[in-house]
């Protein structure tokens, strides 16, 4: 048999996807609880399951039929004007953005449009698992800055500035952040701003999560001065619309950054999906988005990150978190237990799915600054099955001998 290409050997398989698979597999099971994948469980609006609906069966060839490269003019047009709306900044929807299978197609077109072998890409460790492999695949290194629970996950100026070389292409920044939670300051944006200027490289910025945002205001890194000629910004509708299936983002970047972006698309997924793409229209039409988000999501998280705040203080009161600002996640800072069962973080999490049946997912996969944390996702799972599934937590860890 002929071999497969050499390039695997440069990346891993998604530790998340595996465990995704793991609960496909076990999807019947009622009896498991998941605080493991990043996926909402509310119903996307109304609005969208009904447009779906119509347009399957009054506009059918339209509906399942291809469409541009860099996706709908209308709905690119809408995107435009609301991105204009909530945060102040104009993108060119004809020549400044492009519709991408979620932010994971984002984030890789937009790195294999900008790096060349062995350009430097600064992550913040502990971050999200799928930037690291992409950056590996387009012939980029990785470099990493810590972010610890001590300092409430913020990175420091001076770290990022120490990590600077000749061969910085870009820094990839998510705010608000998965797995911690946090929303990174105005202080560090700035500086990142400023040295991006001086030192002449990309801000890849991560906005999965921009209106899922509990306390305080998500920083908007485009809006400061000099940094939208220099910052590729990467959406997806996942979370706010809660339809991660139909798998559609979309970047917003200069328009060398597209035209580049839309050649490397035109090989990967040719085309966004169409159906989906008509139906988020209405996403953006008679105030669907912000009702949806200010009545049903953001007080329905909230609840529900309150609830397993409370719950791992009670229960796991040696744990070291910072409560989440945004986002969907707890980190959590759990040595004081691994290092009386001797157990690491991996090992922990898999004993807990086979004894108790509750998913965590081991911080290790987020950076070495993870190890010893697990990640813990409060949107996944109703109010009562968090209060179960933290209290089998703490059952399984008071099980061993302390």
């Amino acid at each position: 048999m002929p071999s497969v290409s050499d390039r695997l050997e440069l990346i891993r398989y998604s530790p998340i996807r595996q465990i995704a698979a793991l609960l496909d597999r076990s999807r019947s099971k009622r009896s498991i609880i998941s605080f493991g994948g990043g996926a909402p469980s509310l119903p996307p609006p109304k609005e969208i399951l009904e447009e779906i609906s119509r347009l399957l069966n009054d506009e059918t060839v339209r509906a399942v039929g291809y469409c541009g490269t860099k996706g709908l003019p209308e709905l690119r047009e809408l995107i435009s004007e609301d991105i204009e709306r909530y945060f102040g900044t104009y993108y060119d929807p004809n020549s400044e953005i492009i519709i991408t299978e979620g932010a994971t197609e984002g984030i890789l077109l937009a790195l294999f449009s900008i790096l060349n072998k062995n350009d430097e890409v600064i992550l913040i460790d502990p971050t999200y698992v799928g930037f690291s492999e992409p950056i590996k695949l387009a012939g980029g290194r990785v470099k990493h800055i810590p972010a610890l629970v001590k300092r409430g996950y913020q990175p420091r100026v001076e770290d990022l500035e120490a990590s600077l070389t000749s061969r910085t292409k870009a820094f990839i920044l998510l705010s608000p952040d998965n797995p911690t939670g946090r929303i990174i300051s105005r202080e560090f944006v700035k500086a990142l701003v400023d040295l991006a200027v001086d030192r002449d490289f990309w801000i890849i910025y991560d906005a999965t999560y921009k209106h899922i945002v509990y306390e305080g205001e998500n920083v908007w890194v485009p809006g400061f001065p000099g940094a939208m000629e220099r910052t590729i910004v990467v959406n997806t509708f996942s979370k706010e619309a809660s339809i991660p299936g139909l798998r559609l983002g979309y970047t917003l970047a200069p328009k060398e950054i597209i035209e580049a972006m839309e050649k490397l698309k035109q090989y990967t997924s040719l085309a966004p999906n169409t159906l989906g793409q008509y139906a988020l229209m209405k996403f953006y039409q008679d105030g669907v988005k912000d009702r949806y988000l200010k009545e049903v999501v953001l007080p329905t998280y909230k609840r529900r990150r309150d609830l397993m705040g409370e719950l791992l203080r009670k229960y796991l009161p040696e744990a070291e978190t910072v409560k989440p600002q945004g986002a969907f996640y707890y980190f959590v800072d759990i040595r004081p237990y691994l290092e009386r069962m001797g157990r690491d973080d991996k090992e922990f999490a898999n004993r807990l799915f086979y004894r108790k049946e509750v998913v965590v997912i081991p911080g290790a996969f987020f950076g070495e600054m993870g190890i010893g944390h697990v990640r813990m996702t409060f949107v996944s799972e109703p109010e009562e099955r968090i209060k179960e599934g933290i209290e089998r937590i703490g059952e399984f860890i008071f099980s061993y001998a302390i």
